[in-house]
């Protein structure tokens, strides 16, 4: 059985360390150009590897001023702050190969509780924009107990490898409304008004996106709702039958001790504290029944801690530097296929060819299925002058070119000699 709306599409992340493929594209490449090859892979590796470091500045500076840890003086809580970073942070992402995901379409309110065990509401209160991007989407089979342990059911669900979250929250003049300041209140430390959060999380089902939402709350489930009322009415009856006439005595106790009425006698101050005591026990009932429903929001709160706790890898500005390193190796590895696939054909290949060819060889040298991003591996190359175009046909000039201009783009990068002349 299958959990999720729509099938797992195929994305552009190479699921393979850059040295593995690197490996795998030399000993297929054409004989006689195997070293000469591997040496154009790390040249060309460590060019991207530069360009990624100015990326990654240029992205932690628009960063800085919607840290939650920033410093007053740094802070920013325009919106404009924030649609800066958000849309180069998504440019970052697509570099990545990752993904916009609607979570409505890999989850349901049923597959949640299935999952995760709870009945999970998200709130937007407080919140300027949470967005989700993923990579590496597919099908995992999933074991859980039934029935006390006594059967055992299996359920097919979209897991995502990556899942970044980023969260934008209101701006004080922004939350003017009740429910926006209500919201911010419950939110843990850390949230400030203007900040932006940025997370990363492992190995994500899709029903389970809902926990990463930042107004996530866990609500009471029937069956716990009446495993807490069922007690409560069969002990509560009772006493609640006997609380009017326990008050009915103390009235006329009160009364006659402030000169109301009569005498009081000794069996009405007896039953006066047979009263009380039963006042006390429907008091300890309710603080018995009350500390039992917050016993059972501390259990769904920790099971829902747990769920996120155990997947999260990283926040803030260091999903930044995870982000842009994940992108750099991503391009690398398309420019390296893109490459090697044109020098092991040896003649003109169009851009649909190119992909094709880079995904039959992904698909059996390393058994992964991809759906390749052949335009910015292309364009890349072509700046780089490692490949010529023809109309719409590219071809990849041969590894000794190829070592001669890296070089040059690589001595040309930190020319300071030159500028002093």
């Amino acid at each position: 059985m299958s959990e999720g709306t729509t099938p797992p599409r195929r994305d552009g992340y190479i699921a393979v360390r850059k040295a593995e493929l690197a490996e795998a594209i030399a000993a297929a490449g054409p004989p006689g150009e195997t070293q000469a090859m591997a040496d154009v892979l790390k040249l060309l590796g460590a060019l991207l590897h530069h360009e990624a470091h100015a990326e990654l500045e240029a992205l932690k500076a628009l960063y800085d001023p919607l840290d939650p840890d920033a410093p007053a003086s740094r802070r920013d809580v325009t919106l404009r702050a924030f649609e800066a970073f958000e849309r180069d942070f998504g440019d970052a992402l697509a570099r990545a190969n990752f993904v916009e995901i609607d979570p409505d379409t890999v989850q349901s309110r049923e597959a949640t509780k299935r999952i995760t065990g709870l009945a999970i509401k998200p709130s937007v209160g407080g919140i300027r924009r949470v967005r989700f991007f993923a990579r590496g989407a597919h099908i995992e089979t999933l074991s859980f107990k039934k029935w006390f342990g006594l059967q055992r059911e299996q359920i097919e669900v979209q897991t995502m490898n990556d899942v970044v979250v980023l969260v934008g929250f209101k701006a004080e003049d922004e939350a003017a409304a009740r429910e926006d300041r209500r919201a911010l209140k419950r939110m843990r430390r850390g949230v400030r008004q203007g900040a932006a959060l940025v997370k990363h999380f492992r190995s994500v089902a899709g029903p389970e996106l809902v926990t990463l939402h930042p107004g996530a709350r866990p609500s009471m489930r029937p069956r716990d709702q009446a495993m807490l009322a069922g007690p409560a009415v069969v002990a509560g009856v009772p006493v609640l039958l006997n609380l009017w006439p326990a008050l009915t005595v103390i009235f006329a106790v009160l009364a006659a001790y402030f000169g109301a009425q009569g005498a009081i006698e000794e069996s009405e101050l007896k039953r006066a504290l047979a009263a009380v005591s039963g006042l006390v026990a429907v008091g300890a009932f309710i603080m018995r029944q009350r500390l039992k429903y917050e016993a059972q929001t501390l259990r769904y709160q920790k099971q829902l801690a747990d769920t996120v706790y155990f997947r999260n890898i990283a926040n803030n500005s260091g999903v930044l530097d995870l982000l842009i390193g994940a992108g750099e190796e991503q391009d690398a590895k398309e420019a390296f296929l893109a490459y090697a696939i044109l020098r092991r054909e040896g003649r003109p290949l169009a851009k649909a060819e190119i992909d094709n060819f880079c995904e039959t060889f992904l698909r059996e040298r390393l058994s992964l299925q991809i759906d390749f991003e052949i335009h910015d591996a292309l364009g890349k190359l072509e700046r780089l002058g490692l490949v010529a175009r023809e109309g719409e046909s590219y071809t990849a000039i041969a590894p000794p070119e190829a070592l001669a201009k890296l070089d040059l783009a690589w001595d040309s990068l930190f020319n300071f000699s030159a500028r002093r002349q």
